[in-house]
């Protein structure tokens, strides 16, 4: 009893002291340093258990996600044979017919550096330039969707238009109808507007609209925009015609930059196009 009463004095006293602000640190880092080596033993079988657990956690949804890429990879093994077969089909049937043969691409993947602050353009600078075979009018994919065309080129960037720039244009076919259209840039994020679209078309909210090749700058078929409204008066000759882009501008953050068959970023430097800083707007209309 006497020794607990001495204890709790003594306990008081410390605390009174801590209290009041005494110097009693160096005490403190003292009792901390020989209380640290019993704290960590009796914590270490929860640090065990946590790690062994997330170990095997991670493993098996590791071991998962390889499953479902072993799968993947089956299923595209498949496809690509499928696809092969079909081409080997198609240049025979060419080879019978003495038809032209289908033009081939080529791409390569690109990264979006920056977006112009500029609110009356819709650019955005890559990290591809004449360094590596990028040229002026260039086609510009993202998620298999028609993102633009490049608009000026140095040797190590460019700059790249999108669909929604005002002074964008393409042709495209809506893939419902076959019934063809301009599709113009507006200035707005991810907005279009269809041109030349008589009253008398078949046309819906709704449809696709894909590239329709011509021009012979875009290839054809690439998904470019979805009507979103349609609206005419009984007066006008023509339908307003609003859609939206198949490429959502506001999150994409790589792109693909397409060549034809008979053209290789891989050439001498001889031979690839000037540097342009500036282009008209009769070669950026593309199809316009």
């Amino acid at each position: 009893m006497i020794k607990f009463a001495i204890l709790a004095v003594l306990s008081g006293a410390l605390m009174v002291l801590d209290y009041r602000g005494t110097k009693l640190q160096p005490v403190r880092t003292a009792l901390k340093m020989l209380v640290y080596p019993l704290q960590y033993a009796v914590d270490l079988p929860y640090r065990l258990a946590h790690f062994t657990s997330e170990f095997f956690t991670v493993h098996e949804a590791l071991s998962k996600d390889n499953r479902e890429l072993r799968s993947l990879v089956g299923v595209y093994a498949a496809r690509d044979q499928k696809y092969h077969s079909i081409e080997q089909e198609n240049i025979r049937l060419r080879r019978q017919l003495k038809a032209a043969s289908a033009v081939r691409e080529k791409f390569t993947l690109a990264e979006i550096l920056s977006v112009s602050s500029n609110p009356f353009r819709k650019t955005v600078v890559i990290n591809k330039g004449t360094n590596d075979g990028i040229f002026v009018s260039q086609v510009v994919l993202a998620d298999n969707n028609i993102y633009g065309q490049v608009e000026s080129v140095t040797p190590n960037s460019a700059v790249v238009m999108q669909l929604t720039d005002v002074k964008h244009a393409i042709h495209v076919r809506n893939t419902r109808t076959g019934l063809g259209a301009l599709a113009v840039g507006t200035g707005k994020a991810n907005q279009l507007e269809l041109k030349h679209v008589e009253t008398s078309m078949d046309i819906q909210t709704g449809d696709v609209f894909v590239s329709s090749g011509l021009g012979q700058l875009f290839p054809p078929d690439f998904p470019v925009a979805k009507v979103s409204h349609v609206a005419y008066n009984p007066g006008d000759s023509f339908m307003k015609v609003m859609a939206r882009s198949m490429t959502d501008f506001t999150k994409t953050r790589e792109i693909l930059l397409i060549w034809r068959e008979d053209y290789s970023p891989l050439k001498d430097k001889k031979t690839k196009p000037t540097v342009a800083s500036t282009t008209s707007s009769a070669s950026i209309a593309g199809d316009r």
